[in-house]
């Protein structure tokens, strides 16, 4: 059992080795695509479309991973972060001197997440990613979200939001490897809204949205694409 944690934060990772890019890849028939782990960057936030963010505001600060531990490379963080991992550390300890075992499917390049755990926020505090579109059009969205956990006792839940209208959600990943069907978007949508051909007018946004269920925060990775049609002129 670990010490109870005082404050557990969202979290975003982000590799020294990795840096993504902000503009949107184009093909031949006016497509633009969008991709959270290739247009990464540790410099900019927001990063073009999108925005790292805890609660609704961007997170401005980038530094090395909340604990103050080599190995982890470096994160936005404020009261939460998110990050591009690196190699998951052999070894190491949390800061209350426990060792932990690695984590669950956590590999180098990875978008990962930490939630904060519901007595310190919950539905209210909260770390998200989201998408703005850059005209009016429409989109398709793909992607997953699995259990990343260093702790095996937690959970969480995520939502995908569109316009303020939540189109898929889940309320456990416990257990879910990035290649589950499970992890995915389109399994997890909610009847009634297709994740393709949604339209889209400039400013809207996509949203991606955790929330821990137990008592301690959790961590969740993430796949997300949008790629973006926009409207015949």
């Amino acid at each position: 059992m670990n010490p109870p944690i005082k404050q557990f934060t969202f979290i975003l990772v982000a590799s020294l080795l990795l840096i993504g890019h902000a503009a949107a890849g184009t093909n031949s028939n006016g497509r633009q695509i969008y991709d959270l782990k290739k247009d990464w960057s540790n410099t900019s936030n927001p990063n073009g479309a999108w925005s790292y963010n805890q609660n609704q505001t961007p997170i401005s600060q980038f530094q090395t991973f909340w604990w103050g531990q080599p190995g982890w490379g470096y994160i936005w963080i404020g009261e939460g972060c998110i990050f591009k991992a690196n190699p998951y550390p052999a070894g190491i300890t949390d800061p209350w001197g426990e060792t932990l075992t690695p984590a669950h499917d956590w590999k180098a390049g990875h978008i990962v997440f930490a939630a904060l755990s519901p007595p310190y926020g919950g539905d209210t505090t909260f770390v998200n990613v989201t998408w703005t579109s850059p005209a009016d059009g429409t989109i398709d969205i793909s992607g997953r979200a699995w259990d990343a956990q260093i702790v095996a006792d937690r959970d969480m839940s995520w939502s995908l939001i569109v316009g303020g209208d939540t189109v898929a959600q889940r309320s456990s990943i416990r257990g879910i490897f990035r290649k589950d069907k499970s992890a995915r978007f389109n399994a997890n949508r909610i009847v009634k809204h297709p994740l393709t051909r949604i339209p889209v007018t400039q400013g809207e946004i996509v949203e991606f949205r955790l929330v821990a269920t137990t008592y301690y925060g959790h961590f969740a990775g993430l796949d997300e694409q949008i790629i973006f049609h926009p409207k015949p002129q």
